[in-house]
């Protein structure tokens, strides 16, 4: 079964990747969820979390604690980066394994009262 639904276009790669590069500096790291294509195992996640991390600090040359890993969720197929190097976001959504990614914060989505007691 293939699924047909197609994100918004604020949600698409892309968009993720460039508010991201407008958000991160140095000094001002900016976190993401990293979902991995449902081909790779929940079994072995953890893993490839390690193996992803290692793969973009290579490509892009970066220091070994550039990138920080963060927590790994098996059944979300998930994990969490943090860096400050903007290019990383855009490495991580092209890579094979990578279904997509999403930013950390996100900004308040609860409805805001309109009004308050007493009225």
């Amino acid at each position: 079964m293939t699924d047909k639904t197609k994100p918004s276009p604020e949600w698409e790669g892309k968009a993720v990747v460039n508010r991201l590069r407008q958000a991160t500096k140095p000094g001002q790291p900016s976190s993401v969820q990293v979902f991995l294509n449902d081909d790779v195992a929940a079994s072995d996640l953890q893993e490839k979390a390690r193996e992803i991390v290692t793969d973009m600090s290579a490509s892009l040359d970066l220091p070994a604690n550039a990138i920080k890993l963060g927590k790994v969720f098996r059944l979300a197929k998930s994990f969490s980066v943090s860096t400050d190097v903007p290019d990383v976001f855009d490495a991580l959504a092209r890579h094979g394994d990578v279904k997509s990614i999403l930013e950390s914060v996100q900004p308040d989505i609860l409805p805001k009262p309109t009004r308050e007691k007493g009225d």
